[in-house]
């Protein structure tokens, strides 16, 4: 972004770059108009031709003088965007000037003021905007923004400050007036403008020394100054008597807007040619009680402008507002405009890019048609082989199921060479173990084997039919269908009750939804025994459990409490009746298998 501040004596330019989101000058340069040049236009376009500048896009300021700024406060509790204020204060001052003011508002929060939004704005008239643009034509370069020169000024010094809890004030002394611009960290609080500048120094010289104008202006920072020593020091003191007063009559407007104590001024920083007068500072410090320093002295100046601080600050704040890298961002360009500066600058980019893309869309557009002539002989070959592919397929998948009809068939045999044999040799163990028949005593009774995963009270739900109270077995039911001996559970067939009552939980495994045929599953590790002794203290019972502990293939045997005990399994009622004088028990036995 290059940025040209016109003023009544010179002309500076600015060139800013970002870098790494930082903007940084790469290039400065002036150009001093001759004193009382009526028509300066001509020197400056010949100028900015030299610099190539020539119909360039550049940033440029509007005087302070031509930019009325309003400053208010958006309390916490009213809805309004910023926008929508300055809405209806826009409506109000267009009302009052007759004509419709152009505008542009930043809002900010002040770190003293919790949930506030404070405001400013600035509006010029329409005529004043287009006649800075009219300026800019004649100077011949185009308007790229139209910024208000306090705010370039605050935007340009408030970062290099170092952070400040009080305002500051900014004021840039040219040549005609002086740019003041109030300001915290976070925002632009107060701009204004007064009409005195450098020249009321330069006239006080002239005055006193019978000097031209140019000569005075050189004399003025040769050997004059505000100090004792310095000459033409009580004229000078005179003269910025006149600018202090000027300068109060401002700050009393800003006292006005802001009457809190936390918004007194704390310090004032000079810019500009008008600063360079010796003494002025201190001057001015003694005057207003005030710190005064000069722009500078500021601790934060990056070093890629410490050459150019104090005299190309309005120009540099100008350039980082249109880059939007700024604090307080206040453009007076008109809309229309800025998307005319955009539609001029762009262009060139535009033209060269609509006319890629029409070559590239020409080349595509052939590129198609042999592609779509390739690939129909592609698709014909492709759509022969996934026929031929879709038979083996098919192929495959008879094998696959014939496969897994054999394996399914398999299964039964395979479970009952495994669990035959294990069974055998427990059952051998129980009735080598149990007390027989004798003369005197009936001895035990076995009644059930069987695996421990089949004795429960849902497998007994299952294979006892319904009909009594609670799911019990009717008083003339048949015995249950699983025999005293159950060694193996029988998979229930798909679609009958059982295999209904039995289905899987969603969350079942596909394995365990597929059907099965009719077959076993594999043994566990554990057995149930049941059986009648006539013995009422199980003494025979427990002979039984430690005859069974001596073998090295029992790791444990253990009665079965009475709540874990089902209904006697294979025995109808009649036969229940018989064998009121036995008890019934029920045994653990768990194995130990490699």
């Amino acid at each position: 972004m290059v940025a040209l501040d016109v003023g009544s004596g010179s002309v500076r330019a600015v060139w800013v770059q970002l870098r790494g989101g930082k903007p940084v000058v790469t290039r400065a340069d002036a150009f001093a108009l001759p004193h009382g040049e009526d028509d300066p236009h001509q020197l400056i376009s010949t100028w900015l031709s030299s610099v190539g500048l020539a119909k360039h896009f550049c940033a440029t300021a509007l005087p302070g003088s031509k930019t009325v700024f309003q400053s208010g406060r958006i309390m916490p509790n009213d809805p309004r965007t910023p926008d929508q204020v300055a809405a209806m204060d826009i409506a109000q001052f267009s009302e009052m000037a007759g004509d419709a003011m152009s505008y542009d508002v930043f809002a900010y929060e002040p770190t003293y003021e919790q949930g506030v939004r404070r405001y400013t704005m600035a509006m010029a008239r329409p005529s004043d905007i287009e006649e800075a643009i009219r300026e800019t034509l004649l100077n011949h370069f185009r308007t790229a923004d139209l910024i208000s020169a306090p705010v370039a000024l605050f935007n340009a010094l408030e970062p290099f400050s170092g952070g400040h809890e009080e305002p500051w004030c900014y004021i840039s002394i040219g040549h005609l007036q002086s740019e003041i611009a109030i300001g915290l960290p976070n925002g632009l609080a107060f701009a204004r403008s007064i009409a005195v500048g450098g020249k009321l120094f330069t006239d006080a010289v002239a005055q006193n020394l019978g000097l031209s104008p140019v000569q005075a202006e050189v004399r003025k920072h040769a050997g004059c100054g505000l100090r004792d020593a310095d000459s033409c020091n009580e004229q000078l003191r005179a003269a910025a008597d006149r600018w202090v007063s000027q300068y109060n009559a401002c700050l009393g407007v800003y006292r006005s807007q802001f009457q809190d104590r936390r918004l007194a001024v704390g310090k004032i920083v000079l810019s500009g040619g008008g600063a360079q007068l010796k003494g002025l500072k201190e001057y001015l410090s003694q005057k207003l009680n005030l710190p005064v320093i000069t722009s500078a002295e500021l601790p934060e100046i990056p070093d890629h402008f410490r050459p150019h601080i104090g005299t190309y600050d309005i120009a540099y704040g100008l350039a980082v507002t249109a880059l939007r890298t700024c604090i307080s961002y206040l453009s007076l360009l008109p809309e229309d405009r800025k998307d005319e500066v955009i539609f001029k600058e762009k262009k060139p980019w535009w033209l060269a890019t609509a006319a890629l893309l029409l070559a590239a869309m020409g080349v595509y557009a052939l590129t198609g048609i042999q592609t779509i002539k390739r690939d129909e002989g592609i698709l014909a070959e492709n759509r022969q082989k996934l026929d031929e592919r879709k038979q083996i397929h098919q192929q495959t998948l008879n094998l696959k199921g014939h496969g897994a009809q054999v394996l399914t068939n398999s299964v039964p045999i395979s479970d009952l060479l495994m669990n035959g044999p294990v069974a055998r040799h427990v059952l051998t163990l129980v009735t080598d173990s149990i007390t027989r028949e004798t003369d005197t005593s009936p001895g035990d009774w076995i009644t059930l084997f069987c695996d421990e995963s089949i004795y429960n009270k849902r497998e007994q739900a299952e294979m006892a039919p319904k009909g009594g109270p609670a799911g019990r077995p009717a008083p003339n039911a048949p015995a249950a269908a699983r025999t005293q001996f159950s060694l193996f559970r029988t998979s229930a067939k798909p679609g009958s009750p059982a295999a209904a009552a039995a289905a899987p939980t969603p969350a079942a495994s596909v394995k365990e939804q597929a059907a099965k045929k009719d077959g076993t599953e594999a043994l566990s590790s554990v057995f149930i025994v049941e059986g009648y002794t006539s013995t009422p203290s199980l003494k025979t019972v427990n002979e039984l459990i430690e005859r069974l502990k001596t073998s090295p293939d029992i790791k444990k045997v253990d009665l079965l409490p009475s709540d874990e005990i089902l209904n006697p399994t294979g025995i109808t009622e009649p036969e229940t009746r018989q064998l009121r004088n036995f008890r019934r028990f029920v045994i653990k036995i768990e194995l130990n298998r490699p």
